[in-house]
């Protein structure tokens, strides 16, 4: 290459400098240039198409409240820990104490094992653990008890 080199005259190494020199730069431009514009391009394209669904979802967030009866505007679901909910409700709802249990079994689901409660009572706390808590029941299994009006049951919450 070196003797090769040394063969050409001044004119034609200035000819073959410039040349690599072009072709360089055409490589640089289709190896770099191109691909990086054109991942640019696809990258707005996935933006706006992101855009567009975050805004679709949004009206139908407000159409879901609507419908719901709850304003677009009002406080979001609480986020207390699941655990704490259930156990705070229990008491409220006076089916804590002797015959119940719950155990936080991973972060957003917890078991309830009633024995002897009473149902209307059951029903008003998963309707309130749904509505405030945005839990609702996986799986649930339900017994009558000795007494009309008490049961048991064993329910697993989630979020």
């Amino acid at each position: 290459m070196k003797a090769w080199w040394q063969s050409l005259n001044t004119r034609e190494r200035r000819l073959v400098t410039i040349a690599a020199a072009l072709l360089a730069m055409i490589f640089l431009w289709l190896l770099i240039w191109k691909p990086l514009a054109r991942h640019y391009t696809f990258l707005q394209q996935d933006l706006q198409v992101a855009r567009d669904a975050n805004q679709q979802m949004q009206q139908q967030r407000g159409e879901i409240l609507n419908a719901r009866g709850a304003s677009p505007d009002a406080a979001p679901l609480s986020s207390e820990n699941l655990y704490s909910a259930v156990t705070n409700l229990l008491k409220q709802h006076q089916l804590d104490g002797e015959g119940s249990s719950s155990d936080s079994q991973e972060r957003d689901k917890v078991r309830i094992k009633l024995t002897g409660k009473p149902f209307d009572a059951l029903a008003r706390f998963l309707d309130q653990m749904e509505h405030q808590y945005a839990a609702h029941v996986s799986s649930m299994t339900l017994k009558p008890a000795k007494e009309s009006g008490l049961i048991d049951a064993e329910i697993l919450l989630q979020r």
